[in-house]
């Protein structure tokens, strides 16, 4: 018994380390997001209305080298700056599927026509999958007066670090805020 549980362990450490240098390209990715991309930016193009968010993250997506690891903190970042669910569901889902890294593979390991048709079809999944995702779930907080909503990647709380500043999941040493 110990011994499957010293495999299973081994194992999960092992997807970890391999997992790693794509996590902190995503990371990387997202700092940079931040740091260069205004939030009223994000919040204004892939935060309001339906359709052409969704359409907009699928498309904004696609060309970006990150595997499905990498980018999930992308998509955080953009959720925290202001993108709605649906144009972050579309933005998870479209672009593992379409970076030039998986074109590469599709071409080399299936043929030209595969290669041309799998882009296609994964952005038209990531925009139906989007819709559903805004019209299935509740009122989303980013679409609120004020755009951004600071912590909406962590279940709607926003922490308030030690200066006051919001400063989301930013650890141990951050109290959730009060509600208002």
């Amino acid at each position: 018994m110990i011994d499957i549980a010293i495999k299973i362990v081994a194992a999960c450490w092992d997807v970890l380390l391999d997992s790693a240098p794509y996590m902190l390209f995503g990371f990387l990715m997202a700092g940079v997001l931040r740091a260069f991309v205004p939030g009223d930016l994000v919040a204004r193009h892939l935060g309001r209305g339906r359709i052409a968010p969704v359409l907009k993250a699928a498309i904004f997506g696609a060309p970006l080298p990150l595997c499905s690891c990498g980018v999930v903190p992308v998509a955080a970042g953009l959720r925290r700056q202001g993108a709605s669910r649906g144009a972050t569901a579309s933005f998870l889902i479209a672009t593992p599927e379409t970076g030039v890294d998986s074109m590469a593979v599709t071409w080399a390991l299936l043929d030209p026509v595969m290669t041309v048709l799998r882009p296609v079809v994964a952005i038209l999944t990531a925009v139906v999958a989007g819709l559903v995702v805004d019209r299935a779930g509740g009122p989303d907080p980013a679409a609120r007066e004020g755009g951004a909503v600071p912590g909406a990647a962590y279940a709607g709380h926003t922490y308030v670090g030690h200066e006051g500043v919001s400063s989301p999941g930013a650890g141990r040493e951050c109290e959730p805020a009060s509600a208002t």
